[in-house]
């Protein structure tokens, strides 16, 4: 069984070894599974959903799939969501640290808070434009677990 979000769709077409799968809306909070909405472009989020994955179940036109997301794809949202705009932070307090002037109007340790603050937000424009790009091969990040 598998520890990530399920997601169930409906394969409508097959194109090569992939099928074009409908995301079917869920019972969740959000239209769709949380772990899908962070990537999908925001211009889709209100209209029906369709992702192509790798058809490793030979399922056929119709059949009702259960999608789960891969590791690597959990390992890069996390990455994105958390560890670089963390890094961004604590790169800020050791640049605030080694580089200061001698003479400042302000508390070092308030300069470093504010470079600190600068890699934040450098962190998060890095993030978002990660997220960007993986938004544009949702292929790649999802995979079928089982034909219902």
């Amino acid at each position: 069984m598998s520890m990530t979000a399920q997601s169930n769709g409906k394969v409508e077409t097959l194109e090569g070894n992939y099928a074009i799968v409908l995301m079917q809306p869920q019972r969740a909070p959000s239209r769709y599974s949380l772990p899908l909405f962070p990537v999908l472009p925001l211009k889709s989020r209100n209209e029906p959903v369709r992702i192509p994955v790798l058809n490793n179940l030979d399922a056929k036109p119709g059949d009702l799939v259960e999608l789960t997301e891969t590791s690597s794809f959990m390992i890069q949202l996390s990455a994105i969501q958390y560890g670089i705009p963390g890094l961004g932070f604590i790169a800020g307090l050791i640049i605030g640290y080694i580089f200061h002037p001698q003479s400042l109007a302000i508390p070092l340790e308030l300069y470093q808070f504010f470079l600190g603050l600068g890699g934040l937000v450098l962190g998060g424009y890095i993030g978002f434009k990660w997220a960007k790009a993986l938004a544009s091969k949702p292929e790649k990040f999802f995979r079928m677990e089982r034909v219902l």
